[in-house]
């Protein structure tokens, strides 16, 4: 081993042999040279050691065999010497030393080859635990590699960025991660679609080397179950193809003699259970499936999923936005409509400020134009003129066409639910058509009403006016007629008393109840006469005829009535005193009935252009249903006269407090022909 370390361990053990031949001889020769008891045989001990050397235990026990059959052979062989007894002593020593050193050697080599098994199986086990180390030191790197794709998909699909860009991102990411060179997407057509569409969002390690498998994939559709994400398409689950191009069901490997790529992987973007997106990744050489890196793909899917749910929810909010946006232009449409409407005295009004409420309405104002006839007219937006995208509606009147709504787009427009209308902007039309259908049946019956009111408060002003003249000629005949008969028979039946004397007293007895009887008629006309149309009025004017009614009120009801007349009120025209006088008489005869008052304050001014006649009780008040009752033909009636004259009627009351009674008629109806 020493001196041939090259040498096999077949020629080792052949060379040991030799060596321990020529020693054996050696020695051999030298026990014949030397008389017994000089040579005993020990030096055969170098046959074991030699086999010690050898590491061969066959060679140690051969080494002893031979030693102790030499030793025995030397013994006769050698020339005689010292005693006998001595000499066999010796030569057993030699012996036993011979077998103490080869059991001692077998021992050693024993513990050496334990130690050396020891020290193998201890290699061994390094080796192994180091394969094991490195092995985890392999998974704990692609674990790591793995966590921190995790992590870098997490935060791409966490940021607000568009979805293109996160998954153009999330692409580089894998494509980086598992050192494949192309990366590609496939979404659904649409949301409720099975069928696979190819995105333009890419990552390609070469552009030019992949150029030609870019193109064939953006042209290729996929229907489920067809290509590698069409399988993912229908199990839900990563997919892995070893070759490409060896495939049967890869559809886009047939489109080019050399596409560029071999081995392909997919796997599903989930949202929930359902597929909302097909991620597939290619490398130029053929690979086998890893399982590991599949799981962490399917893995990734699920995070990827809810950056597609989140576009979807966008969409969804964009969408719901943009309905909001028209729903509230709608409404705002209908609502404006409808005001305008109510603030218009007409419906050309309206029809003449329509367009202005209707164009913001619809989802391109700045190409919008309307178009209304009601009635033989027409009524056009600014820079009119027709086209054929349009939506038109009937204006119906109880049932009967009255006109037309149109709406034109002047330029072509994207086709939506009605040409490039909305259906809601249909239904807008149908709401405005019969709003304004219903607002000129309204405005109709509401000219009806103003035109039997006017012509009821035309035949009310004539009824007064002539109930005014009739009290007035009646008065005047009373006065005239009645009242002078009877002063003629008061003088007559007086000069038929002063003839006839004191006899028969009987009949000057009846001549004096005649008198008064013809004195207690003459006063009665002169209080119908007064009731009629007090004479006052038109001799001496407004203000003592206000005076005069309320003395007599105060007189007659016991009710105090405290005076604050304004001078230089008698150039009012007659029918404005009579106006005044007629309503003043109205509201006394009111709070008789009503106000249980027990003074009442009366005030006739000039404010602000107006005649102003203020009455106020500190009665029980009245109340704002009482005052809008259209029973109350008493407020109705004074409310009427004012506006005859063009004036004011107001009346407020407050329970427990009192009512005012105020009365405005414009200051230019007074009489100014008289100089004074």
């Amino acid at each position: 081993m020493f001196f041939m370390p090259q040498l096999t361990q077949r020629t080792r053990t052949g060379t040991f042999i030799a060596f321990s031949i020529l020693i054996a001889l050696a020695i051999c020769i030298l026990d014949t040279q030397f008389p017994l008891g000089v040579a005993d045989g020990v030096l055969y001990v170098a046959l074991v050691l030699i086999g010690l050397l050898a590491r061969d235990h066959r060679l140690i026990l051969g080494g002893a065999i031979a030693g102790t059959i030499l030793g025995i052979f030397g013994f006769f062989i050698s020339p005689p010497g010292a005693e006998l007894w001595m000499v066999i002593v010796n030569r057993g020593l030699s012996i036993f030393v011979i077998w103490m050193t080869a059991y001692l050697c077998l021992w050693q080599q024993r513990s050496e080859k334990k130690i050396q098994e020891a020290h193998d199986k201890l290699d061994l086990r390094v080796k192994e635990r180091t394969a094991e180390l490195n092995e985890t030191n392999r998974k704990l790197d692609r674990e790591k590699q793995f966590v921190l794709l995790h992590k870098e998909i997490a935060v791409a699909a966490n940021e607000s960025c568009p979805m293109e860009e996160t998954m153009a991102l999330c692409l580089q990411h894998i494509c980086n991660h598992a050192g494949w060179p192309v990366g590609h997407l496939y979404l659904p057509a649409d949301r409720d679609s099975c069928l696979l569409v190819p995105t333009t969002i890419w990552y390609l390690e070469d552009d030019t080397r992949f150029s030609t498998f870019r193109i064939i994939s953006e042209a290729t559709p996929l229907e489920p179950g067809v290509g590698l994400p069409g399988r993912v398409m229908v199990s839900g689950k990563p997919e892995w193809i070893i070759d490409v191009t060896q495939d049967p069901n890869f559809p886009r490997a047939r489109l080019a003699e050399n596409i560029g790529v071999k081995a392909g992987f997919a796997f599903p973007l989930l949202i929930e259970k359902k597929v909302g997106g097909i991620m597939e990744f290619f490398s130029s050489k053929s690979a086998e499936p890893d399982g590991e890196m599949l799981e962490v793909m399917a893995q990734v899917g699920t995070q990827l999923g809810r950056v597609i749910e989140r576009r979807h929810a966008q969409e969804d909010e964009e969408k719901l936005l943009r309905s909001l946006r028209e729903r509230v232009k709608e409404l705002s449409c209908m609502y404006q409509t409808a005001h305008l409407v109510n603030t218009s005295k007409t419906m050309n009004e309206v029809f003449q400020k329509l367009d202005s409420i209707i164009v913001p309405s619809f989802q391109y104002p700045e190409i919008t134009r309307v178009r209304i006839t009601s009635n033989g007219e027409t009524f056009l937006s600014n820079d009119f003129h027709e086209s054929s995208w349009k939506l038109s509606e009937t204006i119906r009147v109880r049932g009967k066409s009255r006109g037309q709504l149109e709406i034109f787009y002047i330029e072509d427009q994207p086709i939506l639910d009605e040409g490039p209308f909305l259906r809601e902007e249909r239904q807008l039309l149908q709401g405005l058509v019969h709003l304004l259908g219903v607002a000129s049946e309204h405005k109709e019956a509401e000219e009806e009403v103003l035109r039997s009111r006017e012509q009821l408060r035309n035949l009310y002003h004539r009824l007064e006016l002539v109930r005014e003249d009739e009290r007035t000629h009646i008065a005047r005949e009373v006065h005239d007629e009645l009242a002078q008969v009877l002063t003629t028979l008061k003088l007559e039946l007086s000069l038929m008393v002063k003839k006839l004397g004191p006899e028969p007293p009987g009949l000057q007895y009846q001549a004096q109840l005649l008198l008064e009887l013809i004195d207690n008629t003459i006063q009665t006309v002169k209080k119908i006469v007064m009731d009629l149309r007090p004479p006052i009025l038109d001799e001496l004017g407004l203000n003592e005829a206000i005076e005069w009614q309320g003395k007599e009120f105060e007189e007659k009801t016991g009710i105090a009535c405290e005076l604050d007349l304004e001078e230089d009120l008698e150039h009012l025209t007659p029918k404005c005193a009579t106006t005044v006088f007629r309503i003043f008489q109205e509201t006394l005869t009111n709070v008789v009935r009503h106000a249980k008052a027990s003074k009442i304050n009366i005030e006739l001014t000039r404010k602000d252009g107006m005649l102003v006649l203020c009455l106020k009780d500190d009665g029980i008040g009245v109340s704002e249903d009482q005052i809008e009752n259209p029973r109350s033909l008493g407020i109705l009636g004074m409310r009427e006269r004012a506006i005859e004259l063009g004036g004011q009627f107001q009346i407020e009351g407050t329970q427990g407090k009192g009512t005012v009674v105020t009365i405005r008629i414009p200051e230019g109806l007074h009489d100014h022909s008289n100089p004074d």
